[in-house]
């Protein structure tokens, strides 16, 4: 579904299968909000309140949309969750000029980034759930490989970095066998 049809059935009142198609764009707000120390559950939460933010918008006849509608969910997410982090951990490097989210180039997302995204997203969604949570303790949460091992109840620091290896490797055979297009999308800086 396009965003235009997204849009046409929110103004429709046809609001199910438009909801059904923003929900894909919920395991990568999901992922942001557990990267940067929330859970699943705030971030379901969040991602309902933006939803209906969301509706609201699209529903008036003058919005504009001025970038992709998922880029405009994934920005209205952002700024609930920086308010929300702000309020639990009273944080004061989060200032208020960070949410303050008005287009693409604010956010600082654009189409080519969102395509890799998915791409990478498609490779992931392949490997198994332990070697998801080897990538998400290693490359976001920017754990060491101790802290790893003992996490994951593996018996050695090495088993950990093996078992790492292979997951990268798995990995990256999945996105070999990505279309060239997609190769060339995946690798381009």
């Amino acid at each position: 579904m396009t965003d235009q049809e997204v849009i046409a059935h929110i103004r429709l009142g046809k609001r199910e299968p438009a909801i059904k198609e923003l929900y894909k764009e919920f395991p990568k707000v999901k992922g942001n909000i557990i990267s940067s120390g929330g859970d699943a559950e705030i971030a379901r939460e969040i991602f309902h309140d933006s939803l209906i933010l969301l509706i609201e918008k699209v529903s008036n006849p003058q919005f504009e949309l001025t970038s992709k509608l998922s880029t405009y969910l994934f920005g209205i997410n952002r700024f609930l969750w920086k308010n929300e982090a702000r309020r639990r951990y009273k944080n004061p490097e989060l200032e208020w000029k960070d949410t303050l989210i008005l287009s693409a180039e604010d956010l600082g997302y654009n189409d080519e980034k969102e395509e890799k995204i998915k791409l990478l997203e498609k490779v992931l969604n392949q490997v198994t759930e332990r070697c998801k949570k080897i990538f998400e303790l290693f490359y976001f949460k920017k754990e060491d490989m101790n802290t790893i091992a003992k996490e994951l109840d593996f018996s050695s620091v090495n088993s950990a970095k093996t078992q790492k290896y292979k997951c990268m490797e798995r990995a990256i055979e999945l996105a070999r066998q990505l279309s060239p297009n997609e190769i060339q999308t995946l690798s381009a800086e």
